[in-house]
């Protein structure tokens, strides 16, 4: 089995998948076997990490299967935000203290008391939209799926660095379909050229691992002849 190298740098970014563990629904636990990997160049991908993402997302949509999820999760930022986390391990720490740090500083206000604090290098994004992972990325995604309105998430990481989310309102209706308003601050850790280098290798870079994950992506994607 493969296993990932454990350095101080790279702890909190396991430390923070870990924490959002004791949050999840039960439909999953046990689903993945131990082996199950997928890899893309030096980035390994367990299907703990996807299954962890998978089981906050049946908060929104109960009826998916875990292929399906699968899918979803990799497809929309979750490989790409692997691919920088694992390889950019010392700014993906720095990111994670200083969000962590302002997320315990303003926890108990809305976003306005942060935008007013303007703050160097961090972002914010205001969206409104369905709550899916194509329309929100999978980490806000995930997040938003087990908050209630005026709720913070904890430190998310993604395909661009790290970020935290603020549900503002869930509209009524059916949970999967129901638009979210959501302030998500970011603190990105690399530039564009990394992005899109990143992106360029899990569209195009062969897929090695468990033929299970594997099967989970789309065919157009995952079929060998148009990845090369």
């Amino acid at each position: 089995m493969l296993l990932r190298t454990l350095t101080r740098a790279n702890l909190p970014y396991i430390l923070a998948r870990l924490s959002a563990c004791c949050l999840l629904v039960v439909s999953f636990v046990g689903c993945a076997q131990p082996d199950e990997y997928l890899q893309v160049g030096d980035t390994i991908i367990y299907a703990h990490t996807i299954d962890n993402i998978a089981e906050k997302l049946q908060h929104s949509f109960p009826e998916y299967g875990e292929s399906t999820l699968r899918s979803h999760i990799l497809m929309n930022g979750l490989a790409e935000a692997e691919i920088l986390h694992q390889s950019h391990a010392e700014a993906s720490e720095e990111a994670f203290q200083r969000l962590a740090a302002i997320l315990n500083k303003y926890r108990k206000y809305n976003p306005s008391a942060l935008l007013e604090a303007e703050l160097k290098d961090l972002a914010h994004q205001k969206k409104t939209a369905a709550p899916t992972p194509s329309q929100l990325g999978t980490g806000v995604a995930a997040a938003v799926a087990i908050l209630e309105n005026g709720e913070w998430s904890p430190p998310i990481y993604n395909s661009t660095g790290w970020s935290i989310v603020f549900l503002n309102t869930r509209e009524y209706g059916q949970r999967s379909t129901a638009g979210v308003d959501v302030d998500v601050f970011q603190i990105e850790i690399a530039d564009a050229t990394i992005y899109s280098a990143n992106r360029q290798q899990w569209q195009y870079a062969p897929l090695l691992g468990s033929d299970k994950l594997i099967s989970c992506l789309p065919y157009e994607f995952r079929n060998k002849t148009s990845r090369e």
